[in-house]
């Protein structure tokens, strides 16, 4: 059996205390950690809208074509990103593919219009053309959309016009020359690509056009 002196009784005594004061300390050190973490959830970063604004610039290709879906989109991307819940990289990646889309959407309806596969008027399409111009810098692909709009327009409004002025006053108005330079250039429409001109727009033109032609050159001819 151990006999308890005095000097006994103190290291007891000094051990317990010892032993409380690591317990203690362990206690406040848990309970700030625990504090800490509570600090950390709280101030945590918003989520990104990133996933979200890519969905909707994917869903465009999907949806009938409008024109403000551009400049609504980036309206969005930047309140997004002047909001903290996307950087500034987020943000470039973003706008880079939005234009991208609707580039591809406003060259989609270039193509419908020139193929006579949808309603809208020349002065729509080269509007969306000059908005895109606006948006992505001038380039060769507008450029030769809108020269390919112009010449539709031409083969299938000026050139008839053409064509009827030259016959309406009569045989007296009648040129070789001119007859020959207006009968090619109605067959051949050498300005538009074939893709469109060999639609059945511009095929029904060329038959009328050269149908009016020659029966004013045979009534020349056989007017004497």
């Amino acid at each position: 059996m151990i006999k308890i002196t005095e000097k006994n009784r103190s290291i007891v005594f000094l051990a317990g205390t010892i032993l409380i004061g690591i317990l203690l300390i362990g206690a406040v050190m848990y309970i700030e950690y625990d504090d800490v973490e509570d600090i950390e959830i709280v101030n945590e970063p918003p989520s990104t809208t990133f996933p979200i604004l890519e969905k909707k610039i994917a869903n465009l290709k999907q949806q009938n074509f409008n024109p403000t879906s551009y400049s609504t989109l980036a309206t969005e991307i930047d309140a997004s990103y002047q909001q903290g819940l996307i950087n500034s990289s987020a943000k470039t990646n973003l706008i880079t593919n939005l234009t991208s889309v609707y580039s591809g959407l406003v060259y989609n309806q270039c193509g419908f219009f020139l193929a006579g596969t949808n309603a809208n008027s020349s002065t729509d399409v080269l509007n969306w053309l000059a908005q895109l111009e606006r948006i992505s810098a001038k380039n060769v692909k507008i450029d030769n959309y809108r020269n390919q709009i112009k010449w539709y327009q031409y083969y299938s409004l000026s050139l008839p016009t053409k064509v009827n002025n030259f016959i309406r006053p009569g045989i007296t108005n009648y040129d070789e020359a001119t007859y020959k330079v207006l009968k090619t250039e109605v067959q051949q429409m050498p300005n538009l690509k074939p893709e469109y001109k060999n639609k059945a727009k511009f095929s029904k033109i060329r038959t009328e056009l050269t149908a009016k032609l020659e029966r004013f050159n045979t009534q020349f001819y056989t007017s004497e």
